[in-house]
């Protein structure tokens, strides 16, 4: 497997900033897969962090198809700037999540920083096109829940995997870490 460039720059962006916030192999190797199989369109994530999920979606970016960034942290928004000075199919902003309202809808979404998947789903779901796909990584499986979780329902899971206007599965990317992949259905 061959890292892509782009990803090699984020990474690093994040390693100089001390950032440990950034999606892991598998996650990425997931979006830039899912990321291929958009053929127009744009291309949404909401947390950019240092790039790292960007760059492998952007890696994959199809011809005529945009991707679309946003995050709050004003000092990390301009250097991920730098990481993707040379990708004019991609527009990484500062802002609120929901800015991303204007550049929508998303063929694909990657739902990765703040609460807003948590706090705000059905917020995050009309950013989504009909017919389009929603990635949600950072889950923790059920087995490695703290004991004050256990046994008790988990909203998130709830809301994504359950909507009536989402097709959904919670897949394991790795030991420790899982992903909602949902399709919009209407």
């Amino acid at each position: 497997m061959t890292i892509p460039a782009l990803v090699v720059r984020a990474l690093a962006l994040a390693e100089a900033r001390g950032f440990r916030h950034s999606s892991c192999l598998e996650a990425g190797l997931l979006l830039h897969a899912l990321a291929s199989t958009v053929t127009g369109g744009r291309i949404g994530e909401i947390g950019t962090g240092c790039g790292v999920g960007t760059a492998w979606m952007v890696s994959a970016l199809q011809p005529n198809v945009g991707c679309v960034t946003i995050d709050s942290d004003p000092q990390l928004v301009a250097a991920v700037r730098d990481v993707f000075a040379d990708q004019s199919a991609v527009q990484v902003l500062h802002g609120d999540w929901r800015e991303l309202v204007a550049h929508g809808p998303f063929q694909l979404l990657f739902a990765d920083g703040g609460n807003a998947k948590t706090a705000h789903p059905d917020q995050v779901l009309g950013l989504v096109a009909v017919g389009g796909l929603l990635v949600l990584d950072d889950l923790t499986p059920e087995e490695y829940w703290p004991e004050e979780w256990r046994g008790k329902p988990d909203p998130l899971r709830r809301y994504w995997l359950h909507h009536e206007q989402v097709s959904a599965i919670e897949v394991r990317l790795a030991e420790r870490q899982a992903a909602i992949l949902g399709t919009r259905v209407r």
